[in-house]
């Protein structure tokens, strides 16, 4: 049975998108294909056939010279369902919905209020183009199956949809597995996903410059899409040669990389997409047994120090942040027992193992309309 993942703004290699929905559902003995719109070129990676549709020179662009060529193929792999994963595709989606194809509308997060946190977007701007999202939202969700990332904004999308399901994104752990390791040594530091100071990058430089005042020897690692633009303006005076940032680069080369780490990483900024929903990293640092900082969100402390496989940080305080990367590269036994931690809990409870049983019962029951 043919099914289509369907994205122009995530990378192909997206761990939630490819390696765990497009994966597991291939698995499933679903004939499964990918659309994206990156200029890579078409490839069949692990069962899974990659179409690309070329890439423009913006995000804008990119969905306008997008719509005919997804309709279009659409119509060439007459699919029992299409499964897309951005909001700027909910107009086409409402398009293939008519064409008689259940369409599925994956919210990675809160839509509408991640709109208002937008850096790209002017300030003045970010307001009304909340409002308009969800004007055009609320017409063209009532006729597609939802599926959520996170439990923080099922409210907001209750009863809007012809179904809905919540699928956490949490780690697939034969993903994991060849990282997993509680021998780490060394004084490196490891960071994967998008890189801001909403993320917390402003305040990990200067806990880095803090820890290099100190004395302490470190190297970190960043790995994820930066511009050329902002990586020119970082102030790097002081840590150039104890840093090093790699762009994007697919995520199971990135977590080869985080072996040799013995800190991850995830400081966000108290936004409130942030607060109210879980850091992926988090869950993906602990499967490998890599010891967790993170920042002191009610939610996050509810996992992170309940099972005692990392610290949760004042996000601003770059002190804290220090002394908390100093702690585990000094202290070896603390980070291991963090790590061993942290494997356990992702091991019991913290997995994909049950999301992917609901994505399943989603599509079985979709299918038998």
């Amino acid at each position: 049975m043919k099914i289509v993942h369907l994205t122009t703004v995530h990378p192909r290699r997206d761990t939630r998108i490819f390696y765990r929905e497009c994966i597991s559902l291939k698995n499933e003995g679903y004939d499964t294909y990918l659309l994206v719109a990156d200029g890579l070129g078409n490839e069949k990676v692990e069962g899974v056939q990659v179409i690309d549709m070329g890439k423009e020179k913006s995000r804008i662009k990119n969905f306008f010279a997008g719509y005919r060529k997804i309709i279009d193929q659409v119509k060439q792999l007459q699919p029992k369902l299409v499964h897309l994963h951005d909001p700027e595709l909910i107009v086409v989606g409402r398009k293939i919905q008519k064409m008689g194809i259940p369409v599925v509308f994956d919210i990675h997060e809160n839509i509408a209020v991640q709109i208002l946190d937008k850096q790209y977007i002017p300030k003045f701007l970010r307001s009304p183009i909340s409002w308009v999202y969800k004007k055009i939202e609320q017409r063209c969700i009532k006729h597609l199956h939802l599926i959520l990332a996170e439990h923080s904004y099922e409210e907001v999308y209750t009863a809007r949809g012809k179904s809905l399901t919540i699928v956490l994104n949490m780690p697939d752990l034969e993903h994991f597995t060849p990282y997993q390791t509680l021998e780490r040594h060394g004084n490196e530091i490891f960071y994967i996903g998008g890189i801001s100071n909403e993320r917390g990058l402003d305040v990990t430089l200067s806990a880095l410059k803090l820890l290099k005042q100190r004395g302490v020897s470190f190297f970190m690692h960043y790995i994820g899409p930066i511009s050329k633009e902002k990586l020119a303006a970082l102030d790097l005076a002081e840590i150039e040669d104890a840093i090093k940032f790699y762009g994007r680069m697919d995520s199971k080369k990135g977590f080869e990389i985080s072996k040799a780490c013995r800190v991850g990483l995830s400081v966000l900024k108290p936004i409130k997409n942030y607060v109210g929903s879980y850091s992926t990293k988090i869950f993906e640092y602990m499967a490998i047994g890599l010891p967790v900082i993170t920042s002191n969100f009610p939610l996050y402390q509810n996992v992170v120090e309940k099972y005692d496989c990392g610290f949760c940080i004042e996000p601003s305080s770059k002190e804290e942040l220090a002394d908390s990367i100093e702690r585990l590269l000094r202290e070896g036994t603390l980070g291991q027992r963090m790590g061993q931690n942290g494997i356990k809990a992702v091991t019991e409870q913290f997995n994909w193992s049950n999301e992917k049983e609901k994505l399943s019962s989603t599509y079985s029951s979709i299918l038998k309309e």
